[in-house]
């Protein structure tokens, strides 16, 4: 093989390497995606035991590792979805 074949071969490793490190999700992704209780809690103006019971009844997922609870931003927002009411001002005149 010669040093330019070589080269080639070393710079496609390279690229393959280097798009395989991009699908990876690196920490800062993983705290943009993830949430503890008192960020879930200051976000939605509600306290950790009131978290603790949307839990309790399946309102709202989590994940437990070591005993630490975290929600998903997405379940979160989801939630919220799921709870909004829309208002018919057609009925009240307003």
């Amino acid at each position: 093989m010669t040093n330019t074949q070589q080269i080639r071969q070393i710079s496609s490793e390279i690229k393959q390497i280097k798009n395989d490190l991009q699908s990876v999700a690196t920490p800062k992704d993983l705290r943009s995606q993830w949430m503890n209780p008192k960020e879930v809690g200051h976000a939605l103006g509600m306290s950790e035991s009131t978290l603790l019971r949307l839990r309790k009844c399946g309102a709202l997922p989590f994940s437990r590792v070591h005993g630490k609870i975290f929600y998903k931003r997405v379940d979160v927002e989801q939630m919220l979805e799921n709870n909004y009411v829309k208002i018919d001002r057609s009925c009240c005149n307003c």
